[in-house]
């Protein structure tokens, strides 16, 4: 696990990580404190890219990966938005990473889709015969099943398709995982009951998930690239999820972004574990802040009964307790949690903000490297897993002075390898 936090405005934008990486192995669950997060993505041009939840890329360190990029593929370009930066980085990612990777290994990453639809699919048709207490005959279960897909499969459609399989059609798709279909549902296939058209709901179900803009089934990196474009006046973050890979192409959408402007003049951004941080912005922890809106809409509910028992008890017109049990009090618990919601903005999101418009660069490193320390107070002083410790690196990114590490954790003594000082010059 780890705790980030960008905080940009128009002087510059700075991002800090601590060093906590949670591993799990044999059931136990071990915590290092030397993991990296934040790196310099050029070194003559302004731009970063910090990292959470998954380290690496098919088994490949992304610090490895983000080091190529720097040093053997973007050299000394450059380009006129950050946008541009992080398309190129995609571009190299598929074909110079993915390349290294091995057939089998990207096809792992579909059986592990195939294998976690396959569940899911029959999980919900176990769960409706259980709500039903009922049994069927095979060919009924099959038609449970081919029913389940083909709502899941209009469901994923709702969804934008994933940058990275924007124009990966079904025929495409079905031609690469039919061995990989075939291993997972081979025993269903072969079934005397099993429907004709059983294959080809299951393949389209499978290709839409993938290609939709959802992680689910397999782990995921989270990317958060900042800095500015060689046009660019103002920084800006752009923050990315990745998790598949395969047949050239890699599985990646944008999350969240915050591009300053004249009329956008600062951002507190958290990621991973957010919620000291999100409690400083906005006065208030996200999980209270929804269990208040839990307790208003009971209150309002337990009032009114009480308030009906009290009608019927002293004889009122039964029109009238009819009435209030009809009463839609929707209408005003939104009322009151939207007030809630304004009072928040209004009194503690916007004044911070309008606050951290003005920081200078050294407050902005100060501000996040605390709110990642104050996360890792909570974490230590808490029954909670000490997944945020260790050393925070800190990093800072202006036009002018491009990327400026503040604070930055060694794996040795820099006083003790004077060569490895000269070679990074």
């Amino acid at each position: 696990m780890t705790a980030i936090v960008g905080i940009i405005n128009r002087q510059g934008v700075a991002f800090a990580a601590d060093s906590a990486a949670t591993y799990t192995t044999d059931g136990m669950v071990k915590v290092s404190n030397t993991a990296n997060k934040v790196f310099s993505l050029s070194r003559k041009q302004p731009i970063g890219v910090a990292l959470y939840n998954n380290a690496d890329f098919h088994g490949i360190p992304w610090e490895v990966i983000f080091k190529r990029y720097r040093d053997d593929y973007l050299k000394n370009r450059s380009f006129p938005k950050l946008t541009d930066y992080i398309e190129d980085f995609w571009h190299f990612l598929s074909i110079d990473i993915l390349s290294k990777v091995s057939e089998v290994e990207q096809k792992r990453h579909v059986a592990v889709y195939a294998s976690g639809l396959k569940k899911e699919m029959q999980e919900t048709v176990n769960n409706e015969l259980l709500a039903e207490q009922a049994s069927v005959a095979p060919e009924a279960m099959f038609e449970k099943m081919m029913s389940t897909l083909e709502g899941m499969s209009v469901h994923l459609a709702t969804f934008n398709r994933t940058s990275g399989f924007r124009d990966y059609e079904m025929a495409d798709f079905e031609i690469y995982a039919q061995e990989v279909v075939e291993a997972q549902i081979g025993d269903l296939l072969s079934d005397p009951a099993c429907p004709h058209g059983f294959r080809q709901a299951f393949v389209d179900a499978l290709h839409k998930v993938i290609v939709a803009d959802i992680s689910i089934y397999l782990s995921y990196s989270g990317l958060i690239f900042f800095g500015y474009g060689e046009e660019e006046l103002f920084p800006s973050y752009h923050q990315y999820v990745v998790s598949l890979a395969f047949d050239k192409r890699v599985k990646y959408y944008q999350e969240t972004e915050c591009i300053v402007s004249n009329s956008l003049n600062a951002c507190v951004a958290p990621f991973a574990q957010t919620d000291v941080a999100n409690t400083v912005v906005r006065g208030i922890d996200q999980k209270l802040r929804t269990e208040i809106g839990n307790i208003i809409s009971t209150s309002y509910n337990d009032f009114r009964k009480i308030i009906v028992d009290v009608l019927n008890k002293n004889g009122a017109p039964s029109e009238l307790s009819d009435a209030l049990k009809e009463l839609d009090l929707q209408v005003s618990v939104s009322s009151v949690i939207d007030r809630i919601n304004t009072f928040i903005q209004e009194n503690y999101v916007d004044k911070m903000l309008s606050t951290v418009a003005f920081l200078s660069k050294e407050d902005l490193a100060e501000m996040a490297e605390s709110l990642v320390k104050m996360t890792s107070l909570k974490r230590h002083v808490t029954t909670a897993l000490e997944s945020v410790g260790g050393a925070v690196d800190v990093a800072v990114i202006t036009k002018g002075d491009g990327f400026v590490w503040i604070k930055r954790k060694h794996y040795f003594d820099a006083k003790l390898n004077h060569d490895y000082m000269e070679r990074i010059k």
